[in-house]
């Protein structure tokens, strides 16, 4: 699930910084450009990964990468008013992948409602900021 999220992202709106690994883990630890390039360290398997938008709502929202925190990411991103096709599209699909789960997907749409809106915002402008200043900002549980 998360390979088919990460090819729709890369076929739809391929957004990515101008950062380079080495820029983002130089950023200081509290940051949410080190965090990202944190997590690019961990989880991407390319030699030199360049960040996109969705490995910045990765670590704004949730930093794991198993299937049911990737559906529930998008979950939250549509309750906080991100209507793309992509999100209808994992929604539908992990609903009914992990009919299961539906109570947990619906509280995460339920905390993106409950946040402050932000994922249309441009956060390669907001890499140098703390993280939990962020989160904080935006509500972001």
């Amino acid at each position: 699930m998360v390979a088919i999220t990460n090819l729709i992202d890369t076929l739809i709106d391929n957004k990515k910084a101008s950062v380079t690994m080495d820029e983002l883990i130089s950023y200081p630890k509290d940051t949410l450009g080190f965090h990202v390039g944190n997590f690019l360290f961990n989880h991407s398997h390319d030699a030199q990964p360049q960040p996109e938008m969705i490995d910045i709502l990765r670590v704004l929202i949730n930093e794991e990468v198993s299937d049911k925190e990737e559906i529930a990411m998008h979950f939250y991103l549509f309750g906080n008013g991100d209507l793309a096709l992509k999100n209808l599209f994992v929604i539908l699909t992990g609903s009914l992948l992990y009919p299961f789960k539906i109570r947990y997907f619906y509280k995460r749409y339920k905390d993106g409602k409950n946040a402050l809106r932000f994922y249309d915002l441009n956060h390669f402008r907001m890499l140098h900021l703390p993280l939990e200043r962020i989160k904080d900002t935006f509500l972001i549980r």
